[in-house]
């Protein structure tokens, strides 16, 4: 029998067409991907999570909660080296969920595709934030300039609607009317899933210009930066062992704070995630 080739055309049709056949609005990706979420969340009513955050352990304890018709998980107690944080009240995790509210999802724009970690996605934009309720920027201090989105990129994988990346360029604006700018890229890698709930287990956030806009002054972080250091050292063995995370995790901070050109860099590590667990700290 006379073996069928196929043609080489056909061969590149069929090498695009996962994109091209399932082309759609930048709106109607949007809304997929917060049905798809949705869907997942059908199922779960709390997750929770014990992380890495530079260094030092984490756990987080979410709970489903309505936010303008579409479930969304709402952080309830978080614990770090073991000391309950306070939250704010009413904030979504990370605030990730305002851009895929409806006021968010009318401005999208469709820029292209592109390949990110070897997953096909589609790159969205947002450039008009007039009257938009704005998510809460990661390090930013409380009381610091005002920090104001200027361009929002989104990378969505159409496979699942898992957002592979984002990037955000801002403006910060001080008390005395100064600018500077502030940009920040996030990358979401390594999704898994456990029991119906799909999460990143790697989540790395790299920020530029952050520092400029709090008016920290080098000398001082420095001191501060020693000042831990000889705090560890001086430590009993016990002792020190017992806070060594928390002080290790400031100190990497400050080390990322001082003259990094390339940024700030943060990784939080997914160690253990479950669902439907109930259960308090």
């Amino acid at each position: 029998m006379r073996a069928v080739r196929t043609p080489l055309w056909v061969l590149l049709v069929v090498m695009v067409l996962p994109l091209q056949a399932q082309a759609q609005s930048a709106q109607e990706l949007m809304q997929a991907a917060v049905e798809a979420q949705t869907e997942r969340l059908a199922g779960i009513e709390n997750v929770t999570i014990v992380q890495e955050v530079m260094g030092m352990e984490t756990t987080m304890r979410m709970e489903k909660r309505d936010l303008d018709g579409t479930p969304v998980l709402f952080p309830v107690s978080v614990s770090m080296g073991g000391m309950n944080v306070p939250i704010p009240e009413d904030t979504p995790q990370g605030d990730w969920a305002r851009p895929f509210q409806e006021e968010w999802i009318d401005r999208a724009q469709l820029e292209g595709e592109e390949t990110i970690d070897g997953h096909s996605t589609y790159v969205l934009t947002i450039d008009d934030f007039s009257g938009l309720e704005m998510p809460g920027v990661p390090g930013a201090a409380q009381g610091g300039p005002e920090i104001q989105p200027v361009l929002v990129r989104m990378w969505l994988d159409p496979d699942g609607y898992l957002t592979r990346k984002v990037v955000m360029d801002m403006e910060a604006t001080r008390e005395d009317g100064t600018t500077s700018s502030v940009h920040m890229e996030v990358f979401m890698e390594d999704y898994r899933e456990v029991d119906g709930y799909v999460h990143p287990f790697i989540t790395r956030s790299v920020t530029q210009g952050l520092m400029e806009t709090q008016d920290i002054d080098q000398e001082e972080l420095q001191a501060q930066l020693t000042e831990l250091r000889a705090q560890l050292e001086s430590m009993p063995e016990a002792q020190r062992r017992m806070m060594e995370g928390m002080l290790n995790a400031q100190i990497e901070q400050l080390e990322g704070m001082l003259g990094n050109e390339e940024g700030m860099e943060m990784v939080i590590t997914v160690k253990e995630l479950s669902v439907n667990s109930g259960l308090p700290f």
